[in-house]
């Protein structure tokens, strides 16, 4: 307003200096026409440049852009668990609220799962989804049409238009998006991309979670099929141990076999459980004792564990066959050095495994997380524990390998020492 006024009194200046200097001239007056135009245009153009420079900025951009981030922003973690009533619920309020729908339908491919706004007491959750929205979805395209036509009301009906949009996940469409009007009128092109952007980005979120959800099936079945085998080498080698024992020393003969029990009760436990790291140490230990006693004094092992990494709860099966790995394909002739390290950090699980066997080819480690390598069948290996850690973790957690024929293996496990949400809702 202040920079409003200050333009206007510069252009009363300037228009009484022309005046003045017209009459001294002796001008007619209809000149100062072009003047007045001239300082006219001047001052709304200044004023533009000036209400765009103190403009405050929205961090999500402005209008319905802006409106569209907060809404998948607020839904995306509940849409990570598919498009259940109580999902549909929060995007319907979210969308109806922030975009200033008279009212917001969410289905699936036969029936309302949450409406949100006018007209809830014919069209809520439970009744059949709209023909107009069964006929975008079987044509997967975003689709406008009028409510009295295309969605069973009846002249009553204070919902007069709508904008369809299907819910596709892996080239599957899953439900719609249904946005209502109180006109009659045509849906604007701008309502029709708005929809249709708000479903790409909602479509994006569901196919999101549903690969999480895979990949955690995935990693599931890939541990049972682990915990199924027990490598047939290193059965037998335990067995032919303790038989060993058992002539010359069966004290400590009776003692593997509480062992190896031990050893065989933790591979057969429940899949689905997350387990502290003292409970993973538990297994390491009793493989270790096991071949401790196998190769004597050609075996040496040495533990470094924070207090604080015991009660870390972790995937079963991360730490065990990294140290399988590490004497399987490490020992040589000469004394084998095992290191085993945890220890917390920064919120972060850390555990290494360090050998100073035989190292790995620089053309095995091109391949050795790829399904299949070092497992000997048995499924066991560091493609596995690489797979899994992926899977519950993400982008969090990592598995790293430094090898060398020279100086042996170093591998590396960082977790978070917060287990995953999914798992936690699961517990």
């Amino acid at each position: 307003m202040l920079a409003a006024a200050a333009l206007g009194l510069l252009q009363a200046g300037i228009v009484g200096l022309a005046l003045e200097g017209f009459s001294r001239w002796d001008v007619r007056a209809i000149a100062i026409v072009p003047v007045i135009a001239i300082t006219t245009f001047l001052m709304v153009l200044a004023l533009n440049l000036i209400r765009t420079a103190v403009r405050p900025t929205d961090v999500f951009g402005t209008g319905p852009a802006g409106a569209i981030l907060e809404v998948v922003a607020i839904t995306t973690p509940v849409l990570h668990d598919g498009l259940s009533p109580s999902a549909a619920l929060l995007l319907a309020t979210e969308a109806q609220e922030r975009l200033g729908y008279a009212a917001v339908a969410i289905s699936d491919r036969q029936h309302v799962l949450a409406h949100v706004g006018l007209a809830a007491d014919h069209h809520g959750a439970g009744t059949a989804a709209p023909p107009g929205a069964v006929q975008a979805m079987a044509e997967a395209r975003v689709a406008r049409l009028p409510v009295g036509w295309q969605h069973g009301c009846d002249s009553q009906c204070p919902l007069r238009s709508a904008v369809v949009g299907p819910l596709v996940v892996r080239g599957r469409v899953v439900g719609s998006l249904i946005a209502f009007f109180e006109g009659a009128l045509s849906v604007s092109d701008r309502e029709r991309a708005v929809v249709e952007s708000l479903c790409g980005l909602v479509s994006t979120a569901l196919e999101a979670g549903e690969l999480e959800v895979h990949a955690r099936a995935s990693a599931s079945a890939e541990l049972a099929a682990i915990q199924a085998q027990i490598e047939p080498h290193f059965l037998f080698n335990a067995l032919n141990t303790i038989a060993a024992f058992i002539r010359t020393q069966p004290d400590d003969a009776r003692r593997l076999v509480t062992t190896f029990a031990e050893y065989c009760r933790a591979t057969l436990r429940s899949p689905s459980t997350f387990v502290t790291f003292a409970e993973e140490m538990e297994h390491v230990e009793a493989y270790l004792e096991l071949e401790q006693a196998r190769f004597g004094s050609d075996l040496v092992i040495e533990r470094r564990i924070s207090a604080a990494a015991n009660d870390v709860m972790v995937p079963p099966f991360i730490v065990q066959p990294l140290v399988e790995n590490a004497i399987k394909h490490g020992k040589t002739d000469q004394p084998l050095r095992v290191v085993v390290r945890a220890d917390v950090r920064f919120g972060r699980l850390r555990v290494i495994v360090r050998d100073n066997g035989r190292g790995i080819s620089r053309a095995d480690a091109e391949h050795v997380l790829e399904p299949g390598y070092g497992s000997g069948g048995a499924g066991l290996g560091l493609a596995s524990v690489h797979r899994r850690i992926q899977a519950y973790y993400g982008e969090l957690g990592r598995l790293r390998i430094a090898s060398s024929p020279l100086f042996g293996t170093h591998v590396s496990v960082l977790v978070p020492i917060e287990r995953p949400q999914a798992e936690q809702d699961a517990a």
